[in-house]
């Protein structure tokens, strides 16, 4: 396995990363619904012995999941990937290029299930497929193990949105709230005023490493399709309904697949303790709390991310 370390980062992700996945990558669109495309990436191994599906956070694409596709490919790994609706190069109901918005979660799960059914499962030709989620992308990954137990041999979901942190504000009060200020179109307006691209700094961000984030936010500036930064009122509303949807019991009680969850120490986004609920209800999740980082443990610093990462090769090949 190739490492790659804080020392010339961005000269070697463009130099061998990039080359690397461009021999080995393909991009497409598939319509669920016709006339709304979504942004596909795949990515094939020399010899394959699985397939990694990764879905990604909000506000994010696969775009950056560049260097982890890099590691699942000298895994051994075959890799598929999406833009969510609303994000990256997929299609989007709103005209502010800069806010996310989705009218119901459940559409998150429809394009995926209609990926899975009609590339995913067909190229893996019996070899099995395992899950990767991050953040949002966690949460939805977990709602797909709860409505579909047997689509995923494994599952990591790494700092998965379980609970939204807004501060003190109770939650069912932003809920209510979100619904009468989202009424009509106005679901689709951002829940802060945004009218241009600006990304947080590197100390207000979520990465834990300088190098990655100065990496991300280059393609960012580059690219106007990465430059979400913001939620809509009706994607607000949505997210929360599925914190506590994907936090029921009842549907829990469903998956069936091995799954190992990280938590980030230095936790701000999301909330932990429903994320330890959930690994406390789900038999058999394995809880790794990772004590000094920030919430996209994909994008620390390389002390921290190679034993990451062997982890989760380690829990996929058990």
């Amino acid at each position: 396995m190739q490492w790659i370390t804080e020392e010339n980062y961005e000269k070697t992700m463009a130099e061998v990363v990039e080359p690397y996945l461009a021999e080995r990558g393909e991009q497409g669109f598939v319509e669920r619904v016709k006339g709304e495309p979504i942004y596909y990436e795949h990515y094939r191994a020399d010899q394959p012995k699985g397939i990694i599906v990764i879905s990604h956070g909000f506000t994010e694409s696969i775009r950056k999941y560049y260097e982890s596709i890099y590691y699942m490919l000298q895994a051994g790994y075959s890799v598929w990937g999406m833009d969510h609706r609303g994000h990256g190069r997929s299609y989007r109901e709103n005209k502010n290029p800069f806010v996310v918005h989705v009218s119901h979660f459940e559409d998150y799960l429809l394009d995926f299930r209609y990926l899975m059914d009609t590339l995913v499962r067909p190229d893996a030709k019996g070899l099995p497929i395992y899950l990767y989620g991050h953040s949002m992308g966690g949460c939805i990954g977990a709602l797909m193990l709860e409505e579909h137990p047997f689509l995923f041999r494994k599952a990591v979901l790494s700092s998965p949105m379980f609970g939204l942190s807004f501060g003190k504000i109770p939650l069912p009060f932003i809920y209510a709230a979100a619904g009468v200020k989202g009424l009509g179109e106005r679901k689709m307006e951002p829940m802060k005023p945004v009218a241009a691209f600006l990304p947080d700094d590197f100390e207000n961000s979520c990465d834990s490493s300088r190098c990655r984030y100065d990496y991300y936010k280059k393609k960012r500036l580059e690219d106007p399709l990465l430059q979400t930064t913001e939620a809509s009122i009706g994607w607000g509303r949505a997210a929360i309904k599925a914190c506590f949807v994907v936090n029921s019991g009842r549907r829990i009680a469903h998956i069936h697949a091995p799954i190992l969850l990280f938590q980030a120490g230095d936790e701000t986004v999301v909330k932990p303790d429903t994320q330890k609920q959930f690994a406390k209800r789900v038999p058999g999740c394995r809880f790794e709390s990772i004590p000094g980082k920030k919430h996209e443990l994909y994008m620390t610093d390389s002390d921290t991310l190679i034993p990451y990462w062997e982890k989760i090769f380690a829990f996929y090949e058990e």
